[in-house]
């Protein structure tokens, strides 16, 4: 079980039941613990797995995070100044270490984004980018990494 996604599903069951205090000693203990900012409001899908604990990791409460997910340590997703709009991840995306998401980008179904990645624009689905900004490299023809890339 990962322990990030334990922490952050119990402190967003206090979230969603108006216990928010509570809910707010659970981010804070992420925090502490964890060095990572998981805010309980923040929408994780099921089956998503932070390796390394998401040390050093910050996303905005209202970025969305799609099923089966794997995100590294050191990743950001948040808004983008000037911009209107937070990072919506699909499902079974790959996010490499230090990875920065950041505006109104859509990351589609089984992408893989690169370790130090910039993503500044939408990702297609069953696209691997990476650089910075992050640019197209090819087309991802493993969909069923299953949350571990070989």
């Amino acid at each position: 079980m990962d322990k990030i996604y334990t922490c952050w599903k119990i402190s967003n069951w206090f979230y969603r039941n108006k216990m928010r205090p509570i809910a707010a000693l659970g981010r804070f203990v992420i925090r502490v613990v964890f060095s990572a900012d998981i805010p309980y409001n923040l929408t994780i899908g099921k089956g998503t797995h932070f390796p390394h604990c998401a040390l050093g990791s910050l996303f905005h409460p209202d970025t969305v995070i799609g099923n089966n997910c794997h995100i590294l340590h050191g990743v950001t997703c948040g808004g983008r100044g000037g911009h209107n709009g937070l990072p919506v991840i699909g499902n079974n995306v790959w996010i490499g270490a230090h990875a920065i998401i950041l505006g109104d980008v859509k990351i589609g179904n089984n992408a893989i984004i690169g370790a130090g990645a910039v993503v500044l624009s939408d990702v297609d689905a069953n696209a691997v980018v990476a650089g910075n900004p992050a640019k197209f490299i090819k087309w991802n023809t493993e969909c069923n990494w299953g949350g571990v890339i070989h």
